[in-house]
């Protein structure tokens, strides 16, 4: 059993290693491509949306352009999504103060002269295949930025399905949830885990800020993917990868290879891609889109939609226990408890450490302090 010395040992060490990894409490990053909503999502009617923490006004204009304005009015602060929209011009319902779609005001029906340079915020956005991206930060630094959007999602060579839920919990941990799959044994083991799963050797590549992690596991494929493939009952290799893209974005692959029929009737592999679309609402809130692609049994509605009620049971799945760990979190005193990292969590530290790193820049350009990056022991 373990004594009270043990237990002081342990938490020595976890908190040398917390002080240098992002957490639930972490300052949200703004300079990053975050995703706003589904195109199809924003349309003529005004749309309010909030997204790190700050109420959005998304709405299209005639020609069909996607805008994104603080959505605030900045007379009173009335959130202008409860006013209307006339051609391209957003009208406050409290005094209304009109807006074009630059974020501008430019009339105030109250006064003859021009209201001047006075308005609201408008956000950089781009429109890639069926998602609408945000850029919330530093406009100065969108252009260098690379939009993460994977250019299979919206491909013609791909079959597309898209869910989404709202998380109450902190996107740092949906993205640790989505590094260490090796829950699927456990969390999953009903949905699309395995037995084997959780013991496959890992193979962890981490460059940079791309940090990745495999693993080959030789199984029978759960029925999630063995039913379409027909597949079923028999012996395959579930290639499954795990990549950090970006604070919006990660991507989950998965190429089956089945041990029991010829090469040459597997050609192209079968493939999945997930693009776990990962939007912080607030500091405890997360807009989670999985948009899960196939290139296999293409152009058949029965199979996207077995297959789509199939992820969405698995994330949900993946919620339920996010939430339970929210709920932990506000229960208890976080002075009287500390985490223990384990072997699987190698990926999940290096990532968390770079949203730490992310977040201490930020936050030191806006103070002025210059910031100190440490190093995580184990993540090398």
């Amino acid at each position: 059993m373990l004594t009270e010395h043990d237990f002081a040992s342990q938490k020595r060490r976890a908190d040398v290693v917390a002080r240098r990894l992002a957490d639930r409490h972490t300052p949200l990053i703004r300079n990053a491509w975050y995703v706003a909503a589904k195109g199809d999502e924003i349309t003529r009617r005004l749309m309010a949306r909030t997204l790190l923490g700050v109420s959005v006004l998304l709405y299209r204009t005639e020609a069909g352009e996607p805008v994104a304005l603080h959505n605030r009015c900045c007379h009173r602060s009335f959130p202008l999504s409860e006013g209307k929209l006339e051609g391209d011009t957003v009208v406050c319902r409290y005094h209304g103060l009109r807006y074009d779609a630059m974020g501008s005001c430019i009339a105030i029906p109250s006064q003859s002269q021009s209201p001047g340079k006075i308005g609201v915020r408008r956000y950089i956005t781009m429109e890639r295949g069926p998602l609408v991206w945000i850029w919330m930060g530093d406009p100065a630094l969108s252009e260098s930025t690379p939009l993460p959007h994977p250019e299979w999602l919206g491909h013609p060579d791909w079959d597309i399905e898209i869910g989404y839920v709202n998380v109450k919990g902190s996107y740092v941990h949906l993205h640790e949830n989505l590094l260490d799959l090796s829950h699927l044994s456990f969390l999953h083991e009903t949905t699309f885990g395995t037995p084997e799963y959780a013991a496959a050797p890992i193979e962890t590549k981490i460059e940079g800020d791309d940090i990745q992690v495999w693993r080959h596991v030789p199984c029978v494929l759960p029925p999630l993917y063995a039913k379409p493939l027909g597949w079923e009952g028999m012996r395959a290799i579930r290639h499954s990868g795990s990549q950090f893209v970006s604070p919006g974005l990660h991507v989950n692959s998965g190429v089956f290879e089945n041990l029991d029929l010829p090469k040459e009737q597997q050609s192209p592999p079968p493939m999945v891609k997930v693009a776990q679309i990962i939007t912080p609402e607030c500091q405890d809130r997360v807009h989670y889109y999985y948009a899960f692609c196939r290139n296999f049994v293409r152009g058949n509605p029965e199979v996207g939609a077995f297959m789509i009620k199939g992820f969405t049971a698995a994330f949900n799945e993946d919620v339920y226990a996010l939430e339970k760990i929210s709920d932990m979190h506000a229960q208890e005193d976080a002075s009287q408890f500390y985490e223990i990292d384990i072997a699987a969590d190698r990926a999940g530290l290096q990532m968390r450490r770079h949203l730490k790193t992310l977040a201490d820049r930020e936050t030191a350009e806006v103070s002025g302090v210059a910031p100190h990056f440490g190093k995580v022991p184990g993540a090398e």
